[in-house]
């Protein structure tokens, strides 16, 4: 089973990067078309699923690709997912998407900022992004969201005392 998804506006803006200079010209968003395929394979997937996969990607001139599977895939089906050149392929378990993580009562809403936001919060606090806190593009909710490094993106816990706060996090 396939599925495609078209971003919408506000995903546009978010996902367009900021113009270096007034004379450069409209900068493209970092995002496109998604294309999703379940993989019905119970015995095992490897290189040869992830080939197709990837052929369709490229073949419909997808941006992203999501490709779920009921079981774990190869070392070398990851490599080559990871190695996909001039879009993003990503791999979930079919048990990784059971359970809504980010509705989940100990997890704190994240938010991802855009790059003008990014920019802003650098430049007020006077950092680097080195200097940012960290968090693993591996980690759950990170994957979930679909962050890629270089991304900020802002945590927003409830506190006791303040009532909420907001905590960055720089995707490494």
């Amino acid at each position: 089973m396939t599925i495609a998804a078209i971003p919408s506006e506000a995903m546009k803006a978010k996902y367009t990067p900021l113009k270096k200079r007034p004379t450069d010209p409209d900068p493209v968003p970092d995002c496109g078309q998604i294309f999703v395929q379940f993989c019905e394979d119970t015995t095992g997937v490897g290189a040869k699923q992830v080939r197709q996969f990837n052929h369709l990607v490229d073949e419909g001139n997808y941006h992203s690709g999501i490709f779920i599977t009921r079981t774990a895939i190869s070392p070398s089906a990851v490599r080559l997912l990871n190695s996909a050149i001039g879009h993003i392929c990503e791999h979930f378990q079919e048990s990784d998407l059971l359970v809504n993580i980010t509705h989940h009562e100990l997890v704190p809403k994240h938010v991802l900022l855009s790059a003008e936001e990014k920019a802003r919060l650098l430049e007020r606090y006077r950092l680097k992004e080195s200097q940012l806190p960290r968090i693993q593009v591996s980690d759950p909710v990170a994957r979930y969201l679909g962050l890629r490094r270089g991304q900020v993106v802002k945590i927003i816990r409830k506190s006791e005392t303040a009532g909420r706060y907001a905590s960055y996090r720089w995707v490494i």
